[in-house]
């Protein structure tokens, strides 16, 4: 690692208040501001990092508290981006590159990080502007045909956080396979992040009910959407790039169908109304059927076999593994898929609530030990679906292992009105005090 990351990190370590101010200089020897050189500037190696990883969600308007698109801005919060990617809190990537390798990886290398810490420690020079690096150029457009906006403005009001779920009308009229997803926030600066479901013919009605019951827009949701366990359609997070399933497959929704889409707005005061859309690219048939399966212990659910966190509790751990490709009929009913049908796991992902501290899904049988994904610390806001560079092949007697750890000691409570809760037994639900330990995969037939 470059001498200057780990000098910084030292400096952090010991007295995060000698790093410089926000707007201040920095200086130090052998830098630009010494007469020499800078071995980092802003045009020639910091402007190109920021463009590809940060101002997705680093700009005027967005989900992120300051943008980072000019020089200007960029020097003025040098100090905290040093501290960021050092920390590694910034950019937010929370999957372990050692257990496998992603799409659309958010994750700084080490060469990209000492440019950061090293160009903030000379004083964030701006550089020549001719040495500036072209823009990536933005992924291919796809064209979205079904645009489902929220039913009506919503203004969120529980703060810091809220959940709120909105049931809108499917239109197609015929079978359909949706093959991309795309959200399109209202007020970009509110919405954290969004997860849609396909609520079947059979169960709209009780989502409609969940919907009328509550006075305002939607209804209040936070562990799930309620209601009869809807399929998982998509998820999105502001930052996520790209919008489209793998090459050839599609999610099938019926008619008569609705879709409901879970918001996860950050309350922010003076924030105005949001009226998001969720654009999807639809096709009448696909290669192969792609089935978004959520699995856990169903006895976790029932309470046959509480998963149990006890208060006080620094290090719980609960785990739960299944031949995913046995458990087909159960876990895609309609997909008409047998039992023991080889898979293709394209993406995955975790979730857990407030207390939870890692999780992973790793796989182990015939076709060979495998990790799939590990979150070695977890953050409840940055939880995400993550698309494997190569999907991993599972054959019956492949067993997936989903396994969740928490943290219920005083130290690690949530705050609720300006104060830490004391810790209390806990359980699976779907509340805001209750845990799950949930993992999703998307899935092909092989």
């Amino acid at each position: 690692m470059h001498r200057r990351l780990l000098a910084l990190s030292a400096v952090l370590a010991c007295n995060p208040a000698d790093t410089p101010e926000a707007g201040e200089s920095g200086e130090s020897s052998g830098g630009a501001s010494s007469g020499g050189e800078a071995e980092y500037t802003y045009y020639r190696d910091v402007a190109p990092i920021l463009a590809s990883k940060c101002t997705s969600c680093h700009s005027a308007g967005n989900i992120a508290p300051f943008a980072l698109e000019s020089a200007a801005e960029a020097k003025m919060w040098a100090p905290a981006l040093a501290a960021a990617v050092m920390q590694g809190t910034m950019p937010p990537w929370p999957p372990d590159p050692a257990c496998n390798s992603y799409d659309h990886d958010r994750s700084l290398s080490d060469e990209q990080r000492a440019a950061i810490v090293g160009w903030a420690e000379d004083g964030a020079p701006e550089g020549d502007a001719s040495e500036a690096t072209p823009a990536p150029e933005p992924p291919p457009a796809i064209d979205y045909d079904v645009q489902l906006q929220l039913p009506a403005a919503y203004t969120p009001t529980i703060a810091p956080d809220e959940y709120r779920c909105f049931v809108l009308d499917w239109p197609a009229q015929q079978r359909r396979f949706v093959t991309g997803i795309e959200v399109r926030p209202g007020e970009p600066a509110i919405v954290h992040h969004v997860i849609a479901f396909i609520a079947p013919p059979a169960q709209v009605a009780t989502f409609t009910e969940l919907d009328a019951a509550d006075p305002d827009p939607g209804y209040l949701c936070y562990g799930g959407p309620g209601g009869g366990r809807p399929g998982w359609l998509g998820a999105w997070v502001p930052g996520g790039d790209g919008g489209a399933l793998p090459e050839g497959t599609g999610i099938r929704v019926e008619p008569g169908s609705k879709i409901v889409v879970q918001l996860h707005y950050h309350t922010l005061p003076g924030a105005g109304p949001d009226r998001s859309t969720l654009a999807l690219r639809t096709a009448e048939a696909v290669d192969k059927e792609a089935f978004m399966l959520p699995f856990t212990n169903p006895k976790w659910i029932s309470g046959e076999q509480p998963m149990t966190i006890p208060a006080g509790a620094a290090a719980v751990e609960h785990a739960f593994e299944l031949d995913l490709s046995a458990a087909l009929p159960v876990l895609a009913p309609s997909a008409g898929l047998p039992s023991g049908t080889p898979l293709r796991v394209h993406a995955l992902a975790l979730h857990m609530h407030t207390l939870g501290v890692a999780g992973s899904i790793t796989v182990t049988g015939p076709g060979g030990d495998r990790c799939g994904l590990t979150i070695p610390r977890w953050d409840f806001n940055w939880q995400g679906n993550y698309r494997l560079a190569e999907p991993m092949r599972l054959v019956a007697g492949d067993r997936v292992r989903l396994a969740c750890e928490w943290d219920n000691s005083p130290a690690h409570q949530p705050v609720v009105d300006g104060a830490p809760q004391a810790p209390r037994e806990v359980q699976w639900g779907e509340g805001t005090g209750d845990e799950m330990c949930l993992g999703t995969v998307l899935v092909t037939a092989d």
